[in-house]
């Protein structure tokens, strides 16, 4: 009886420093602000590539004034989630670091009504279930998507047709 005693105190000791140990770990950091450590080196990359850039000058000039031409969008930026908390949340987890490529935005009501996905010949491990999970927030979304391949070169005339405008418009 008395070694259950002792290793229940004991197990509780431990337990407690622990929890102190944490919650002063806590604390420290909520209180301390940030910095950046002087080892650490914080550089400016790149937010195209020049296939993307090509891409997207292609876009500015096609869409002209009709739309606001965005790039690298975070999905959930553009899209409100109307559900129960714990679904909300859940669809929120799926889509939070999920970027589309190009998102036309009307100019006028500032609402998505197109997205432009770049689609790679040979899609690296991951790739293919992210795209399709912006896919079906796209389509539950009523938001039309337009996949072009990134190793193909799209003439103007190409490209409105693609994204269903015309010259008239």
């Amino acid at each position: 009886m008395k070694i259950v005693l002792l290793a229940i105190v004991i197990a509780a000791v431990v337990f407690g420093i622990r929890w102190l140990r944490k919650a002063r770990r806590q604390s420290k950091s909520e209180t301390s602000p940030f910095t950046i450590p002087a080892d650490a080196s914080i550089r400016t990359v790149p937010l195209l590539t020049d296939k993307e850039i090509s891409l997207y000058n292609l876009l500015q000039l096609v869409v002209q004034e009709r739309y606001l031409v965005l790039t690298q969008v975070p999905l959930w930026s553009f899209i409100a989630v109307d559900a129960e908390d714990t679904v909300r949340s859940h669809i929120l987890r799926h889509i939070a670091l999920k970027r589309v490529d190009f998102v036309l935005i009307h100019p006028g009501s500032c609402h998505a009504e197109q997205v432009v996905q770049i689609e790679e010949a040979s899609p690296q491990h991951g790739e293919a279930e992210s795209q399709r999970i912006i896919e079906s927030v796209l389509l539950a979304a009523g938001i039309k998507l337009v996949k072009l391949q990134s190793n193909v070169s799209y003439s103007l005339p190409d490209l409105a047709t693609r994204l269903e405008l015309q010259e008239d418009e």
